[in-house]
């Protein structure tokens, strides 16, 4: 007998990857998936936690489907209109205290946070980054990568068209309303389909 690993009538459809070329960071990954506007994402290589992480960012999940598959589990992509997105990983939350003083505000966290696998990174360089999120301040730890990177920016040549030469990149996000990115952060290095350079 002849077996097909596609029924007769089973519908097919074209499954695109998009490889990168070096390392891509969560603000690489998530400004790369705005940009490309897939149906489907599938987080399959890194560190368990930070996928998890990326699986439950919000901004992400109102938009695409997102998938965080196991080693060797099966995974089905729906095509259509219905958007039945899965489950997000459990929240971790962490209750502390906020106190203001006349020239700083100091915000008090539990030690137990320490035991949380991410914190080694938080705390690489024991400098924060905090922004607002609509009522919620959000609070990131800088690593030294970044900061290293943040010295190099304010060398990207003119003649270079990406996010850091773009008239409508402010305060690390992106302003245009035309592009799949507007109102999040970027990276200076990043590009979109709509670019306006500074010089023109």
């Amino acid at each position: 007998p002849r077996y097909s690993m596609y029924p007769e009538n089973a519908e097919h459809h074209a499954v695109q990857t998009y490889s990168l070329a070096q390392h891509s960071d969560y603000l690489g990954t998530t400004q790369l998936i705005h940009n490309l506007r897939p149906q489907h994402v599938i987080f399959f290589h890194g560190s368990p936690t930070y996928l998890a992480d990326l699986t439950g960012l919000e901004e992400l999940q109102n938009r695409y489907h997102l998938h965080c598959p196991a080693t060797g589990t099966l995974v089905e992509l729906p095509i259509g209109e219905i958007f039945v997105q899965p489950a997000a990983p459990p929240a971790t939350n962490y209750e502390g205290e906020l106190t203001e003083l006349d020239t700083l505000v100091n915000i008090t966290l539990p030690e137990t946070i320490i035991a949380d696998p991410r914190w080694q990174d938080f705390a690489d360089t024991g400098l924060v980054e905090a922004r607002w999120q609509g009522r919620e301040l959000v609070l990131r730890g800088l690593s030294q990568r970044e900061l290293l990177k943040e010295s190099s920016n304010s060398r990207i040549p003119m003649n270079i068209d990406c996010c850091g030469t773009c008239r409508h990149q402010r305060g690390q996000r992106c302003w245009n309303q035309a592009s799949p990115l507007y109102g999040f952060k970027v990276t200076p290095e990043g590009y979109c389909p709509v670019f306006e350079s500074m010089t023109d």
